[in-house]
């Protein structure tokens, strides 16, 4: 019952840095092998007022942070979308959507006060 409560409210609110890394990093994957990578470089990542990634196929305007990143604008994309099409394997590809994860949180650290304001890891 208790691990049901935790998922509940971990499914509210990110607490640390880390935590949205981690969702932004399932949410590439998961887009990746559904949709293609050409699919997600397309889109958008916003995060919402509860610090969870928001991912759109479509652009997105900025939330209440006015934080909205275009995956294509990232250069992290660029390799991506380089090793896509050399027909890279699915772990190939995982290894270049750490770096995408990690540009994106480079740049809601950058345009996000609420963002900074979370800390590294939970519990810190």
């Amino acid at each position: 019952m208790m691990g049901i409560l935790t998922r509940l409210r971990a499914a509210r609110a990110m607490h640390s840095r880390r935590q949205v890394g981690e969702r932004a990093a399932q949410v590439i994957d998961r887009v990746i092998f559904d949709m293609g990578v050409e699919r997600l470089v397309q889109g958008t990542f916003r995060l919402d007022r509860h610090c969870r990634p928001r991912f759109s196929s479509v652009p997105l305007a900025p939330g209440r942070d006015g934080v909205a990143v275009a995956l294509a604008q990232l250069t992290e994309c660029a390799a991506l979308t380089a090793a896509a099409r050399r027909d890279a394997d699915r772990e190939a590809l995982r290894m270049h959507t750490e770096a995408v994860v990690a540009g994106l949180l480079r740049e809601f650290e950058a345009r996000s006060p609420r963002f900074r304001a979370l800390p590294a890891v939970p519990g810190a």
